[in-house]
C-alpha cells in the first residue's frame, strides 16, 4: 500500500509590519524624505521642516539690530524728550528687522532662548527710561516694568505679523504700527499727570 504525498499549501509571502509598510510608503511618496536634512547644508539647523538659525547667528542678527538702534538715539536730551527718543527707537529696530534678510527666519520661530534674552533685555531698558522719565516719586500703575515687557511684545509681534503675511506690507507701515502700540502702551506713565479741579454751587 502505497501513501500519497501530502500536499502543502503554498506560503504567502509576509506582510511587512504596519509601522514599516508606513514608513516605507512615506519615502516613496515623499522625495524629500531622503536629503531633507541637507537643506542649507546643515541638518542641525532644521526645525520640523523650517530652517533655523544657530544661536550665534541669532546673537549676531539682534547685535546688528542693537547697534543700528543705538547709533539712531539721540538720547535724554532729545528735542522731542521721551516720546522723540523712544519714537526714534523704535522706528529704527522695526526698520533694521524689516529689511535684514535674515528677519523671515527669526520671527517666523521667534521662540528660543536667545529671543527671549533679547525681549527681556529691551524690556529692562525700556522700564529703566520710564522710570527715569516719569521724575515722580508716586510708582506707575501699571508698573514701569509692566508697560515695558507688554511694549517689547507688542513690537515684536508687529514686527512678525508683517513677515507672516503672504504680501507684506510696506516699511513705513509697519513702523507706524509698531510705534503706535508701544506709544499707546507706556505713554499713560510718562505723560504728566494734569490735575483737575471740582468747582462746586457757590464757589464763584
Amino acid at each position: 500500500m502505497t501513501t500519497q504525498p501530502l500536499e502543502t499549501a503554498p506560503m504567502a509571502p509576509a506582510a511587512p509590519a504596519p509601522r514599516a509598510a508606513y514608513a516605507d510608503e512615506l519615502a516613496d511618496r515623499s522625495p524629500l524624505a531622503a536629503d531633507i536634512g541637507e537643506l542649507d547644508g546643515n541638518a542641525g539647523r532644521l526645525d520640523a521642516g523650517l530652517g533655523a538659525l544657530d544661536d550665534t547667528e541669532l546673537t549676531g542678527y539682534f547685535a546688528e539690530l542693537a547697534a543700528a538702534v543705538e547709533q539712531a538715539d539721540p538720547g535724554p536730551a532729545a528735542r522731542g524728550g521721551w516720546e522723540e527718543r523712544e519714537r526714534v527707537r523704535v522706528s529704527v529696530w522695526v526698520r533694521t528687522a524689516y529689511e535684514h534678510p535674515l528677519s523671515a527666519a527669526v520671527f517666523g520661530c521667534p521662540g528660543g532662548p536667545v529671543a527671549h534674552g533679547v525681549r527681556a533685555a529691551q524690556a529692562a531698558e525700556l522700564g529703566f527710561r520710564i522710570d527715569v522719565g516719569r521724575g515722580r516719586a508716586v510708582p506707575a500703575k501699571p508698573s514701569a516694568e509692566v508697560r515695558a515687557v507688554a511694549a517689547v511684545a507688542a513690537m515684536w509681534a508687529v514686527t512678525a505679523t508683517a513677515f507672516g503675511t503672504a504680501a507684506r506690507p510696506p516699511r513705513e507701515r509697519v513702523v507706524a504700527d509698531a510705534w503706535t502700540v508701544v506709544r499707546e502702551t507706556i505713554a499713560p506713565a510718562l505723560v504728566p499727570e494734569i490735575p483737575t479741579y471740582s468747582w462746586t454751587r457757590g464757589t464763584w
